[in-house]
């Protein structure tokens, strides 16, 4: 592993092999923010999401959901871009 990538050992994956940082073709991520930040987030200020909800887009399961603001910071610093 490399300095600039994520841990993938962090996070689970789905049964059909799918993890947080594959592509958009086999996943969906979904950012939640409270209220206040989406008011941020419409005027381009970067914000860290509430949570973060991960779907395999071939088994249609939710097979991670992050709540932890310190694995929420990793994953917004070296996800794919």
């Amino acid at each position: 592993m490399t300095e600039n990538t994520i841990n993938l050992s962090l996070y689970k994956t789905s049964s059909a092999g799918t993890n947080v940082d594959d592509n958009e073709d086999k996943l969906k991520v979904n950012f939640e923010y409270i209220l206040t930040d989406y008011f941020f987030v419409f005027f381009g200020t970067t914000r860290m999401p509430k949570s973060i909800r991960f779907t395999c887009i071939v088994t249609n399961e939710v097979f991670e959901v992050l709540t932890d603001y310190d694995l929420i910071k990793h994953y917004m610093l070296y996800r794919r871009k």
